[in-house]
């Protein structure tokens, strides 16, 4: 039964010891999605102070819905909350009080949502029926230009049965769908106040409220956003004590991996966040720590499918063939990472071994490229030193195969709406794949025209086998839906996962304590909250 009740977040939750396996919630199988690591705060939660959060970007959005890197994800979880979380690996109400699906779980195309009833947004107003039922309206207006609008145009009708300023809200779905808690759980679930929203009309992105623990008291693009403790947060510890720790979060954009260790070790700030593997090693040898963060995402080469040179799938194939992802272990991350194909973790029930993804072969790759006549295209990606590592190996195997690529470096918020704006203005282009916990999270990557398809791909019959595993469930089911979807994609290859991420927040445990978890459905990212002051007492 597709059910879930409240649970208090009142106890404070530390910094996860050892290698932990996050379980499924859903699906009637273990469907192990992430692991973190690191070690425990230096000290017990302290009231006050202030911390200086290196991000690994510029901060792309503070709106709802759209946040998705890192960056942006650290910065809204301050301002929101999520209807719903991951607890050990459980889905559980956050915000929400309860989440039932309809006929006691039954019927997937009907949820009821309950909400708290003394809970305000940031600048006084109500969280209510009301507010929630206008928050996924404007999602749903294409003007928003969010890049959720497939999965939120599924919502066909939101009842109040309390009346607007009641607490519950009953959704009614086009079709069934067992993951519409796991939706929740995500930005999508990230309610605004709808004040705020009528106030500041196309501004709002530049002046959110939410229920979160912070309040924003400024935002500066491309140099830094302060968040300041909102006084009347909901949240409390196990011990009473009300959230956030902090007073004060400064979040610093610095692109750059080597300058965030300096910056650490200079004292500029106290904590940051990378996807650069050597990175991370270099820090802890400084004498630094690192939560480590791994799953289903990797590093992605996107390759625009319904433009040539990739509207063919032999070039894709050829690309495929000649990327050799052992070797960019090698040469980039020292052998730490593992090699991706496929975009289910390797421990994910949902994983198929078996799907036959390309493998490295120089002889299928120049093959392939000499039947094309030739094979010239550009791969756009973020001027980091990491990609620029990856994309020059790229280069060098493809041009090994016969190919002729030219590289493209765009800064990371422009980049971002660039893709996210689906222009089709590309050829290639890396990216980072979703770090998710239900499988239904591909569902949008894959299907035909949905906003979230980035890679323009159309197969008829994944589009079926992707709706198959949402509408139930039944685990076997499920399972037999997504190992198909895997053997069709690892043939007509789509995009190209490379390595899977390694994601790190590194911090001087002297000054920081209480990092939680990392986020299930966002890579490294984490409830700043729950991060205090480091004290020796």
């Amino acid at each position: 039964m597709t059910k879930y009740r409240h649970r208090s977040w009142r106890r404070m939750i530390a910094l996860m010891t050892g290698l932990v396996f996050v379980a499924a919630a859903c699906g009637g199988s273990d469907d192990s999605a992430s692991t973190t690591e690191g070690d425990e705060p230096a000290s017990k939660p302290t009231k006050g102070g202030e911390l200086v959060f290196g991000a690994e970007s510029d901060i792309s959005t503070l709106d709802v819905g759209a946040a998705a890197q890192p960056a942006d994800k650290v910065v809204t979880l301050g301002l929101y909350d999520p209807l719903m979380t991951y607890e050990d690996g459980e889905l559980v109400p956050f915000l929400a009080t309860s989440l039932e699906a309809g006929d006691g779980g039954k019927d997937l195309s009907t949820y009821t949502l309950t909400l708290p009833t003394d809970v305000t947004f940031q600048d006084g107003t109500p969280l209510n029926a009301e507010a929630v039922k206008k928050h996924f309206e404007r999602l749903q207006d294409p003007t928003t230009a969010c890049p959720c609008l497939d999965t939120v145009k599924a919502i066909t009708n939101m009842e109040l049965p309390n009346g607007p300023t009641g607490d519950t809200v009953i959704f009614t779905l086009a079709s069934p769908d067992v993951a519409f808690g796991d939706t929740l759980a995500g930005s999508v679930g990230y309610i605004e106040s709808p004040t705020a929203v009528a106030k500041y009309g196309d501004e709002y992105k530049n002046n959110p409220v939410g229920t979160g623990p912070f309040k924003l008291a400024e935002f500066v693009p491309g140099d830094r956003v302060v968040l300041v403790a909102n006084p009347d947060y909901w949240g409390k510890d196990e011990n009473g004590i009300q959230l956030p720790y902090l007073d004060k979060l400064t979040v610093k954009p610095i692109p750059d991996s080597g300058q965030r260790v300096s910056a650490l070790e200079s004292g500029d700030i106290d904590l940051f966040q990378t996807a650069d593997t050597p990175t991370v090693k270099a820090a802890e040898e400084k004498g630094f720590s690192a939560q480590k963060i791994s799953g289903s995402s990797s590093t992605i080469l996107l390759m625009n499918n319904a433009k040539p040179p990739f509207n063919d799938v032999r070039a894709r194939q050829a690309v495929a063939y000649c990327t050799n992802k052992d070797l960019i272990n090698e040469r980039v991350y020292e052998g730490i990472r593992q090699p991706s194909y496929s975009g289910f973790a390797t421990d994910s029930a949902y994983y198929n071994a078996d799907a036959g993804t390309p493998r490295f072969d120089l002889k299928k790759c120049q093959d392939l490229v000499k039947e094309l006549g030739g094979l010239k295209f550009s791969i756009v990606c973020i001027p980091t030193p990491e990609a620029d590592s990856v994309l020059q190996l790229v280069k060098q195997m493809g041009e090994a195969g016969g190919m002729e690529i030219t590289l493209e470096t765009q800064d990371q918020g422009a980049f971002v709406a660039r893709m996210f704006a689906r222009g089709g203005d590309y050829e290639g282009a890396c990216f980072r794949s979703a770090q998710f916990q239900d499988p239904d999270a591909i569902r949008a990557g894959l299907t035909t025209d949905d906003a979230g398809n980035l890679a323009f791909y159309s197969n008829k019959e994944v589009d079926k086998l992707l709706k198959e595993g949402q509408a139930t469930a039944d685990f076997d089911k499920r399972k037999a839906a997504y190992d198909k979807v895997q053997e069709i994609t690892g043939e007509e290859v789509p995009l190209i996962t490379t390595l899977y991420d390694l994601f790190g927040n590194v911090y001087n445990s002297e000054k920081v304590g209480g990092l939680p978890p990392g986020e299930v459905n966002s890579l490294g990212a984490i409830k700043p909250g729950y991060i205090f002051v480091a004290s020796s007492k």
